[in-house]
């Protein structure tokens, strides 16, 4: 792979944990865009990202750091970071040093997750993640979720957006209706077909699929149980990205019933992205893909993808 999209990070947001990850008080390690942060949990309950290797020596906070407060302490010497990167107390200093601070990174909790603002020139957020409103209501249940590591460019995901002709072959699912349109930083696909069971079951749907950005995807869908999907991508490194999935359904009738449908849906979700992983991991990425008239909207696609990336510069495609 070559150009912009494989020797930069794209920009906007993306995420780092499902929000139960961070405990109140907790403190977890993160391995992002080629970077180790730290991300910990106030007292207040509000989530803080920042550079993980201390300014002081160097020690890891992710590593044996504990929260105080509002801020991070140092497992080495004990110097404390606030969320917004000051260190503000060394336990054995009178006076501290104005360069002792860490990268504090833009981070938000939205629907149950932690995001993480990327922007290789430090600008700030251009849009924002929309809220769920029926996320943490009575009538629907929590994130089922689950998460891989896969080797792969984030662009080989987002692509599955465009890609209509891939659903038969690899999802078994036959596609009735289908329809794309791009507007600024969003994507989405509608789409009515039926989903051909392993049973031998036949569960007919219509869904609602959008790119908020370049690595937060959500679905609505309405089929034989209403639910939510998110999947978000958030690169390791130019190798490796971390894919999260999780699904949201309807309560219908009893709780517990509803419950009951969980982990038979997660089993299917996950079949099907493992199919894509298989395919992800395996290719090779053609810049000028020999297309036929079936394909989908892949060119109008690529072209929308490109906004996340710097243009021009001795990298540029």
């Amino acid at each position: 792979m070559t150009g912009t999209m494989t020797t930069q990070y794209p920009r906007g947001w993306f995420v780092v944990a499902f929000s139960e990850e961070i405990p109140r008080l907790g403190v977890k390690a993160l391995e992002y865009f080629g970077e180790r942060l730290v991300a910990f949990r106030g007292e207040d309950g509000e989530v803080r990202v920042l550079d993980a290797y201390c300014a002081h020596m160097g020690a890891n906070l992710a590593a044996g750091g504990k929260v105080v407060d509002n801020s991070i302490e140092c497992p080495f010497h004990a110097w404390r970071y606030c969320g917004t990167g000051e260190c503000i107390a060394i336990p054995y200093a009178k006076k501290i040093p104005p360069k002792a601070r860490q990268r504090a990174w833009t981070a938000r909790e939205v629907n149950g997750v932690v995001l993480l603002h990327h922007d290789p020139e430090g600008a700030p957020p251009a849009f924002e993640i929309p809220v769920i409103p029926e996320h943490g209501t009575d009538a629907w249940l929590p994130w089922a979720t689950s998460q891989y590591r896969i080797r792969t460019h984030p662009r080989e995901i987002v692509e599955n957006l465009a890609d209509r002709a891939h659903f038969p072959r690899v999802h078994n699912t036959e596609i009735d209706d289908f329809g794309f349109d791009v507007a600024g930083h969003t994507a989405t696909q509608r789409v009515k077909g039926r989903a051909l069971l392993p049973d031998g079951g036949v569960d007919t749907f219509q869904s609602s699929t959008t790119y908020h950005g370049p690595g937060y995807l959500l679905m609505r869908m309405d089929g034989a149980l209403q639910n939510y999907m998110l999947v978000a991508h958030t690169p390791v490194d130019h190798a490796e990205l971390d894919l999260r999935m999780g699904v949201m359904l309807k309560i219908v009738g009893d709780r517990k019933k509803t419950e009951g449908y969980v982990a038979h849906y997660m089993k299917n979700l996950k079949a099907g992205f493992e199919d894509d992983i298989r395919i992800w991991e395996n290719k090779l990425y053609r810049e000028q893909p020999v297309l036929c008239d079936g394909d989908g909207p892949i060119i109008q696609l690529r072209r929308w993808y490109r906004q996340f990336y710097r243009q021009g510069g001795a990298d540029a495609e």
